[in-house]
């Protein structure tokens, strides 16, 4: 597979970029925002870390070894809120994709530390995670420059025309063979300028080996007539929030609709075939694995985050795990319980989570594979 580096910057007022689009399924559009609104981005979020870690009594920089995703963040208001209604990221999204209207699935600002959890986001496309029946697209912003050793986007170029896979699991292997004609584009960006991305277009970044963290402002859009198909993707949290009926528009307070509706008719093939779990734990559901297990080796059947903040707990989890021979260090197993709480909580409190699944991952490895066979025979 060739490998480039895009040196193609469109403008949002020039609907050449929506050409350039339509071809590759991605493109870049320069200073979409400005200095002073990236600022007030940059400036908001970083509050907003240390209200949430002072409300979780975390130091901030224990945090941050955590947490690298943040949802909802429009429901803020203030910078947030106008980013999403402020008219351009919105705009920008129904044109590459020709409508006369978008709804936004939700918003988020992830975050590629330089240190801490820092690994590879796999190739993937974000249609297998939308519970929608048509395809959307995504609006990318970094509030900080990014190089190619930044953990840049890339791009396999022109894979949103040939359909949608089943879903990726970060947490099990990724894929890594396309056909041999394919081009794999890297994209380093400007701090303030836009990647939209088709959400069949197969992308991924890569571990960010920079000084600096990397922030990037990411928001979801479908289509305002997509309907609701969340037998599709079962677990995204977003279904907790649709006001109507599956098989229905997908509507409710946390999907702001913006520009005409215009009716479109359901696909009569569904976009993929749904959520398949390939492993005994999985990027779909490890939150909810690790905690019933957790449950079941305290024997309780209380809220997580009351079970990994009562010391009491934390010693059984540790004696038995030790008992059983599933670990001989006590304070890794103490550490392994410490990030599940802080995972555990910063979801709990504010949407907030590790986009690597770290916690559960390294719990799993060190013990809850073995007691995930030992509940099992019991």
């Amino acid at each position: 597979m060739k490998t480039i580096v895009n040196d193609m910057i469109h403008h949002a007022n020039d609907e050449d970029y929506i050409h350039h689009y339509n071809e590759h399924g991605w493109v870049v559009l320069n200073e979409v925002l400005s200095s002073e609104t990236l600022d007030k981005t940059t400036t908001s979020w970083n509050q907003m870390k240390m209200g949430f870690a002072e409300e979780m009594g975390l130091d901030l920089n224990d945090y941050e070894k955590e947490v690298s995703q943040w949802r909802d963040l429009w429901m803020l208001g203030g910078v947030f809120r106008d980013l999403i209604y402020g008219g351009d990221i919105h705009t920008i999204a129904s044109g590459g994709m020709g409508w006369n209207g978008s709804r936004l699935l939700h918003d988020h600002i992830i975050d590629k530390p330089h240190k801490g959890s820092n690994k590879k986001i796999p190739w993937h496309q974000d249609s297998m995670f939308w519970p929608v029946d048509i395809p959307g697209c995504s609006t990318w912003i970094p509030l900080v420059d990014v190089s190619l050793e930044d953990g840049c986007l890339e791009v396999i170029d022109g894979s949103h025309l040939h359909g949608c896979e089943d879903p990726v699991d970060f947490m099990a292997k990724e894929r890594d063979t396309f056909p041999d004609d394919s081009i794999k584009v890297r994209l380093p960006l400007t701090a303030g300028s836009m990647i939209l991305l088709h959400s069949l277009t197969w992308h991924r970044s890569s571990p960010n080996m920079g000084e600096t963290d990397r922030p990037a402002h990411i928001s979801l859009w479908i289509h305002p007539d997509a309907k609701w198909r969340p037998d599709l993707v079962d677990w995204h949290p977003v279904n907790e929030h649709v006001e109507s009926e599956p098989g229905t528009r997908l509507e409710g307070g946390r999907f702001p609709s913006f520009g005409t509706i215009d009716i479109v008719e359901a696909p009569t093939d569904d976009i993929h075939s749904g959520t398949i779990r390939h492993d005994e734990i999985s990027m779909f559901d490890a939150s909810k694995i690790v905690g019933r297990q957790l449950a079941a080796i305290c024997g309780s059947d209380g809220e997580i985050v009351d079970i990994l903040s009562d010391s009491d707990n934390l010693d059984i989890i540790v004696s038995k795990t030790i008992g059983h021979g599933f670990c001989d260090d006590g304070e890794s197993v103490r550490d392994s319980l410490n990030r599940l709480w802080v995972s555990y909580t910063a979801y709990h409190l504010h949407r907030a989570r590790n986009v690597y699944n770290d916690a559960y991952a390294q719990w799993w490895e060190l013990a809850g594979s073995s007691w995930n066979d030992e509940l099992r025979e019991e």
